[in-house]
């Protein structure tokens, strides 16, 4: 039991660490980067275009 619990706590904190290190890839870091504009959407003829 103390395995499954060890087991599934790094398993958040795996999706934890990838959740902030997609987070932090949209940083700006003083260059252009087109990572960081992945997440924009825009009205297009009425239509959200990435």
């Amino acid at each position: 039991m103390i395995k499954e619990i060890k087991q599934d706590g790094e398993a958040r904190m795996q999706k934890t660490l990838e959740a902030l290190e997609n987070t932090f890839s949209k940083v700006r870091t003083g260059r252009a980067h087109p990572g960081m504009l992945s997440g924009v959407m825009v009205s297009y003829y009425g239509a959200p275009t990435p």
